[in-house]
C-alpha cells in the first residue's frame, strides 16, 4: 500500500459504483423472478370453453387462453375469411381453403387435453363444431378471470 493521503471523493465515488452493482444485481433478480411468474402464470391460466358441438348439444374443453401471436393470428384468419366468404370466385374459394386448413392446429395447441389433437379436429369434428369451438375460445379468452361462470349463471336462474 502507498502512503498516499486518500482522497475522500473518490472513496465517496468508490462506495456508489460498488452500491450502485449491488442495486442493479437486485434489480435483475427481481426483473428475472417478475418474468418467471408471469410465465407460470401464463401456462397456468386456463379456461373453460363451452361451445356447440351440434345445434342441441354443448360441450365444455379445458384450453388455455392464446398469447398475442395465436389471437391475433386467429383475427387475422377471422378478417381473411370474411373478405374472402361469399364471393365464389376460384381464387377466392383457394384462398378460403388455405385460411380453413389451419383452424384444427390452432383448436389443438390451444387445448389442455392432447387427445383433442390436430387430426381429431380435423377429422372427428363437423367444421361447425371446429369453428364453434374457436369462437367461443375467443370470446371466453376474452372474459376477466374469476367471473361468474356459465353454469353459475344457470343455477341462478
Amino acid at each position: 500500500m502507498s502512503d498516499e493521503p486518500v482522497d475522500p471523493q473518490f472513496e465517496e465515488l468508490k462506495k456508489k459504483i460498488n452500491k450502485d452493482k449491488d442495486v442493479k444485481k437486485e434489480d435483475v433478480i427481481k426483473q428475472f423472478a417478475t418474468r418467471e411468474k408471469l410465465e407460470r402464470d401464463f401456462k397456468e391460466d386456463k379456461i373453460v370453453v363451452t361451445f356447440n358441438s351440434s345445434p342441441e348439444t354443448r360441450r365444455s374443453v379445458l384450453a388455455r387462453k392464446p398469447n398475442q401471436k395465436e389471437f391475433i393470428d386467429i383475427l387475422d384468419l377471422s378478417v381473411q375469411a370474411s373478405r374472402f366468404s361469399g364471393k365464389g370466385d376460384i381464387e377466392s374459394l383457394e384462398k378460403l381453403k388455405t385460411i380453413y386448413s389451419n383452424l384444427n392446429k390452432i383448436a389443438a395447441g390451444l387445448c389442455i387435453d392432447k387427445s383433442l389433437n390436430a387430426e381429431f379436429w380435423q377429422s372427428s369434428v363437423s367444421f361447425a363444431t371446429l369453428q364453434n369451438f374457436i369462437s367461443e375460445l375467443i370470446n371466453a379468452s376474452q372474459q376477466p378471470s374469476g367471473g361468474i361462470t356459465e353454469s353459475d349463471l344457470k343455477s341462478f336462474r
